[in-house]
């Protein structure tokens, strides 16, 4: 199997895709998408969500982005596409093809965000957008200042990166109107 660092499953039957932002520096060297701590997350997430009585896992969901092409500050001297890059149509039209399977894609950040919606205004009206954040550590750790039960995380503490991924979970699954549990 042909592995890509933008992409992965997507010519499978997956009726569910995670849609990020770009490969990055990892994505290149691994020569797949979501690698490092953002692969990592999102490895904790799909193991506590269930779908239709499954659990969920990478090879059951596809993973693609927003922008397929490589992006990081040592060989593009930035992190990520541009909004007008994102929604240039064939950009679009791309993500499009990579969602052909897709009933359900999880858009984690606002590029993935922006990308999707524009695909379900264009192209596929039927397509269901579950928002969430972003998976990049900085990120977590940024947004996610409480566990599930409100209780403050306090910097350093052993368990944070896990109870800041329980929180992203529960979005998940409430975002999906009871399509994940």
């Amino acid at each position: 199997m042909k592995h890509h660092p933008y992409f992965e499953n997507l010519n499978s039957s997956t009726a569910i895709t995670a849609v990020f932002s770009c490969p990055g520096r990892l994505e290149e060297k691994k020569g797949l998408p979501c690698a490092g701590k953002t692969g990592k997350a999102l490895d904790f997430i799909l193991k506590h969500l269930h779908f239709q009585g499954f659990r969920l896992k990478r090879s059951l969901i596809g993973i693609t982005n927003a922008w397929d092409k490589i992006e990081y500050k040592r060989k593009t001297e930035r992190s990520e596409a541009s909004n007008e890059e994102i929604v240039d149509s064939n950009n679009i039209a791309r993500l499009n093809r990579d969602l052909l399977t897709t009933k359900y894609a999880i858009a984690f950040g606002q590029k993935a965000l922006l990308a999707l919606e524009l695909v379900k205004k264009t192209y596929r009206p039927d397509l269901i957008i579950i928002k969430s954040i972003h998976l990049s550590p900085r990120n977590i750790n940024f947004m996610i200042k409480t566990d599930i039960d409100g209780n403050e995380l306090k910097k350093g503490e052993k368990g944070n990166t896990e109870k800041r991924l329980a929180v992203i979970t529960t979005e998940i699954k409430n975002n999906s109107g009871n399509l994940f549990s």
